[in-house]
């Protein structure tokens, strides 16, 4: 999306929720599950004086997420719905609020885990996944779904694969991990201040979470910028590669022209002989090339040049150790 100056550019973050948020759930049940992960992620209870009851409160920077939520609490638990925007001076970002509440807002409430009632119908607050909200595979998706629209993070692609759910409450954290394992993207696990961090870092396993949970179209993304990534790593690998060969073939060029320079100084041009003569002349007069097209700048065969190059360096060496014995 292009922006104009005035705008600010949109998070990688935000596009994918953007995306996740405007795709639509056919099911009661995989609405309940996405709702069910996105409430015990970020709602909390509030009471609603007009209608002398309680509500559930939610507060989010993506407005996508939120107009979904109250979208679904809507079509499916029959819920009225007050949204509304708060700007954080001190953050300088607006956080988008959403209220659901209505005659139906305890049935709501514990279908998605947020009170619990006992055997004698008392109810409680003490959230909990209920155990039947993520059975089938496509609820497992709509809840980690919800737990990435609620408190999930992406990184740009184009300067690091990650993606992290940052989660206050232990037993969402182990559901959401269990769910993620059970699909072959077991997430790495840490903890910051009284959360729960569960992130991956691996561009493959990026790409299977967004393709678990549906984010097509950021899942290319990625896809393509680990291609860009790795073929830019090869590049790198191949020109690292050649340079460490051109100063090997350097450094032996290098120390091929000081054993000839020293055999003829000592010895003169007229103690090598022709065929030491022509390679001593050819590698003095052409030092920056390398062996092979030393040998066929001369038409001779590489194994000949590198042989009376080494006949050259053991000449050298014996005018050495001549030398150092002589002192």
């Amino acid at each position: 999306m292009r922006t104009t100056n005035t705008e600010q550019k949109e998070s990688f973050s935000t596009q994918v929720k953007t995306e996740l948020s405007l795709l639509r759930i056919k099911r009661f049940e995989d609405a309940r599950s996405l709702l069910c992960a996105f409430t015990l992620c970020i709602g909390t209870l509030r009471f609603v004086p007009q209608g002398r009851s309680w509500g559930v409160h939610y507060s989010l920077k993506s407005r996508q997420a939120i107009d979904l939520c109250a979208k679904l609490c809507r079509q499916y638990y029959e819920l009225d719905c007050t949204l509304s925007e708060v700007k954080h001076e001190r953050l300088n970002a607006n956080n988008c609020e959403l209220l659901v509440f209505g005659e139906k807002i305890d049935e709501f409430m514990r279908s998605v885990g947020l009170i619990t009632v006992s055997e004698e119908g008392e109810k409680s607050f003490s959230p909990c996944v209920p155990c039947d909200v993520a059975v089938t595979d496509t609820q497992m998706r709509m809840f980690v779904r919800g737990l990435f629209l609620s408190c999930g993070m992406i990184s740009d692609p184009e300067k690091a694969f990650h993606l992290e759910f940052v989660i206050s409450k232990p037993e969402l954290a182990q559901a959401a991990f269990d769910i993620l394992s059970l699909h072959g993207i077991e997430p790495r696990e840490s903890k910051r201040k009284n959360n729960t961090v569960l992130y991956v870092k691996e561009g493959e396993k990026l790409e299977d979470l967004l393709a678990f949970i549906g984010a097509s179209e950021a899942m290319m993304r990625v896809s393509n910028e680990r291609i860009i990534k790795q073929a830019s790593n090869t590049a790198n690998r191949y020109v690292n590669c050649m340079n460490a060969n051109t100063n090997r073939a350097t450094a032996a060029a290098q120390k091929q022209a000081e054993d000839i320079e020293l055999v003829l100084k000592t010895c003169g041009a007229e103690a090598l002989g022709d065929e030491l003569l022509i390679v001593a002349k050819a590698r003095m007069d052409n030092f920056e090339l390398s062996l092979s097209e030393l040998a066929d700048e001369l038409d001779m065969g590489r194994s000949a040049v590198n042989y009376r190059l080494k006949r050259l360096s053991k000449m050298a060496d014996d005018i050495r150790g001549a030398e150092k014995r002589a002192t």
